[in-house]
């Protein structure tokens, strides 16, 4: 019986192919999942961009790569590289407007690009070469989109070992830059939620020292001659309203009420050096109205352009029940009578707000209060609040209910404030808002 050999065939070509274009899958589905492993790994916008630069110059098998992201505020693509020797390197922001260079016409046609020489395409600038020293010969560039929304572009450039980019690198790159665009921007935006926090801690700090500038408590007479309480609410966390008081000696009691132009972290500034300013001025200068004029001076002669500040002083004379003040561009301040009858605003009747002209003059007014008299002073933010309809407080509501009668500075003060707040429910509080009120009770 004849002997029968076994022989193991060769692979048929067409089954070679396969078994190789299957390991090319196998290894480009790893280097997926490794990318995507990778570029998840932090939330740190710096550390995604290294990590993404690193590894699709080793997935591409390529001398360099640059992710290009758009500046949200200019519009440019931007990048940054390391210039000079490792020991003493420095980083420098390279720009491109969108339309200029290979990577400009990607973000603006939104399409990926091979160019296998970069000589021969007109597209191509040289800004990066220029700065850097590198030379490039080829590019596969990418848009980064999120959501149709192209966020950048990235690039690998000058494939290694000879080779020419295909279109199944471009395929593989385009992947890899979709799980790249949304590691970008979820680092952008984590970025941006731990910038807000900072900005909060330090907005909380600002408003913690800009209280210290306000009265922690309000004057008492021991004689019980008159009363006051006064209310003041940013509109951020952080504003330029103001009040303070002296106590210059057992029968004069300063008033000051302020309003700084703007509102945020520079009038608060402004505000707090300007409370400063009013107690060194208020003890020189005893009257109201010169009290005004050298703040005044003082704020035009290192003053910043579009800041400036309303104001309102009065002095109380316990004693007597006689008031001076000077006026500084602020609202009229409510005299309330006891009675009712003849309840007016008054103002000074002079005098812009301070900070603009050292030529401002400021008028003195004094008026005679009666027992019982309630002056109330306020900021516009009480008038010009809003409702849904976009109506404003106005001065003839704030008269009609402070007409009435109170039972102390607190009670109308609290009840103010509480009534603006209910007319613009709804509404987001668009100004600082303050009221003062002060009683007189008798000599």
């Amino acid at each position: 019986m004849p002997t029968t050999k076994t022989v193991n065939a060769a692979p048929r070509p067409d089954v070679h192919d396969e078994i190789e274009t299957l390991k090319g899958k196998v290894a480009t589905l790893s280097s997926l999942i490794e990318v995507s492993i990778i570029v998840n790994s932090t939330l740190d916008l710096d550390s995604v961009l290294s990590l993404v630069m690193e590894k699709a110059q080793a997935v591409m098998d390529a001398e360099a790569c640059s992710v290009m992201l758009i500046n949200e505020k200019t519009g440019m693509l931007e990048w940054e590289v390391a210039l000079g020797e490792v020991s003493a390197q420095v980083m420098q922001t390279i720009q491109l407007r969108v339309g200029e260079g290979i990577a400009g016409w990607v973000a603006q046609s939104g399409q990926p690009l091979i160019v296998p020489d970069v000589s021969k395409d007109p597209r191509f600038s040289k800004k990066s070469d220029d700065t850097t020293g590198f030379v490039t010969r080829s590019i596969l560039a990418v848009p980064l989109k999120v959501k149709d929304r192209i966020i950048g572009v990235a690039e690998v450039i000058n494939p290694l070992h000879g080779k020419a980019f295909t279109e199944d690198d471009l395929d593989l790159f385009s992947t890899f830059s979709r799980q790249v665009a949304l590691a970008i921007e979820n680092a952008r935006m984590h970025r941006t939620m731990l910038e807000k926090q900072k900005l909060d801690q330090q907005l909380e700090a600002a408003r913690t020292i800009q209280e210290s500038f306000m009265p922690q408590t309000f004057p008492e007479d021991p004689q019980g001659r008159f009363e006051i309480y006064a209310k003041s609410t940013p509109a951020t966390q952080i504003g330029g309203d103001f009040y303070d008081f002296m106590l210059f000696d057992n029968d004069l009691l300063g008033i000051v009420v302020g309003d700084v132009s703007g509102k945020g972290v520079p009038a608060a500034l402004y505000m707090a050096r300007l409370v400063s300013d009013f107690r060194v001025a208020s003890q020189r200068y005893r009257d109201p109205a010169q009290t005004l004029q050298k703040m005044n001076e003082g704020l035009v002669e290192r003053g910043r352009r579009g800041m400036f500040v309303t104001l309102q002083y009065a002095q109380l004379n316990a004693k007597t029940g006689v008031v001076n003040f000077a006026t500084g561009g602020h609202l009229p301040v409510y005299w309330l009578k006891k009675d009712g009858a003849g309840s007016e605003f008054i103002t000074s009747g002079g005098g812009a707000p301070l900070g603009i002209m050292s030529t401002t003059q400021f008028v003195p007014k004094s008026i005679q209060l009666a027992p019982g008299d309630v002056l109330v002073t306020f900021t516009d933010g009480v008038v010009e609040a809003k409702n849904t309809d976009f109506e404003q407080y106005t001065m003839q509501r704030l008269k009609e209910l402070l007409s009435r009668s109170w039972a102390s500075p607190k009670e109308l003060v609290e009840h103010v404030v509480e009534d603006v707040h209910k007319f613009s429910h709804g509404m987001p509080q668009h100004d600082d808002l303050t009221v003062v009120a002060l009683k007189w009770k008798s000599a």
